[in-house]
């Protein structure tokens, strides 16, 4: 097996992770504990049936709490920083090779000649961060190196779809 890819991504991406993270989780846990919130609140008082059942829901909402918690701490704090760890990329005279992913690595060789199209992307919380995307596009799909400087991204963006004329031309 061949040695992995060393460049790394810019380690600002990590901070993009965890604000993406951060709004998902936080989305979620909104909506998973207000509504049992709301109902616990307005279940105050009653008889001893009503006690149960109030005592019940301040039960699931604790439990409900305690994984939103949990969600923050392993996809905020914990995750990114893995996943960068694991992401490395390396792009050669014949081939893109990407390597990423925790639990479910994968190994990624995109061919120069297969190139049909190369493209940068910015979403606003990447623009923030003076950050951007690179993506490959070939007739199998698309495959995206996030998380590079603004200026990395296009000098690579440029040099890919120049190496990829010249593999086309060899042909």
């Amino acid at each position: 097996m061949r040695v992995l890819p060393t460049r790394k991504l810019d380690k600002r991406i990590v901070r993009v992770w965890r604000l993406s993270a951060l709004f998902n989780v936080g989305l979620w846990s909104l909506v998973c504990l207000l509504p049992l919130a709301i109902v616990w609140a307005a279940m105050s008082g009653g008889g001893a049936g009503a006690r149960m059942a109030h005592f019940v829901l301040g039960i699931l909402l604790l439990v409900a709490a305690a994984l939103a918690v949990t969600a923050f701490v392993l996809f905020v704090v914990i995750v990114p920083k893995i996943r960068w760890i694991q992401w490395s990329f390396e792009v050669y005279e014949e081939e893109i090779d990407i390597h990423k992913g925790i639990f479910w690595r994968k190994r990624i060789i995109i061919p120069l000649i297969r190139v049909q199209n190369v493209d940068t992307r910015q979403g606003p919380i990447m623009r923030a961060n003076g950050l951007a995307s690179f993506t490959v596009a070939t007739a199998a799909g698309e495959h995206e190196i996030p998380g590079l400087d603004v200026a990395e991204a296009d000098a690579l963006r440029d040099r890919v779809a120049l190496l990829a004329r010249i593999a086309q031309e060899d042909v």
